[in-house]
């Protein structure tokens, strides 16, 4: 599968940021780089666990969180790379990240998956989560 500069380039820097997760209780690191429309920067995220694991925060929400903390809550997401520690597969994010997701970005969102070493897969957000909830189902 073929991927073009920026992407390869924010694969490197989430690879580089998987050693800052906090994931003493499963060993399993996962880092994520978002890319907002409008914007040059990107965005990352690390797994943060804890102890009492509901309040751990997967690195797709933590770097989502942390892009509403510094750009407001008017953003939209273009793209997300994640990686994670494993060897061989490419780990999709859980159905929590993945609603997180749809509420800053639009269904074909594209989420490019890698494993520990390098790109795999991309899905749109579709893909991965074909029937979401979203904010207009409640309006």
């Amino acid at each position: 599968m073929s991927f073009n500069d920026e992407i390869k380039e924010a694969f490197k820097e989430a690879q580089k940021s998987r050693s800052k997760a906090y994931a003493p209780y499963s060993k399993f690191q996962v880092a994520s780089v978002i890319k907002l429309k409008g914007r040059k920067e990107w965005v990352r995220g690390v797994n943060v666990e804890n102890a009492s694991y509901g309040g751990t925060i997967c690195a797709e929400r933590s770097a989502l969180v942390s892009a509403v903390s510094q750009f407001g809550k008017d953003i939209e997401l273009e793209w997300v790379v994640i990686t994670s520690s494993n060897p061989k597969e490419a780990i999709p994010p859980c159905g929590l990240c993945l609603q997180s997701l749809i509420e800053f970005g639009k269904p074909d969102l594209p989420i490019y998956l890698g494993n520990k070493d390098e790109l795999l897969k991309t899905h749109t957000l579709k893909d991965l989560l074909p029937h979401s909830f979203q904010s207009e189902m409640i309006k």
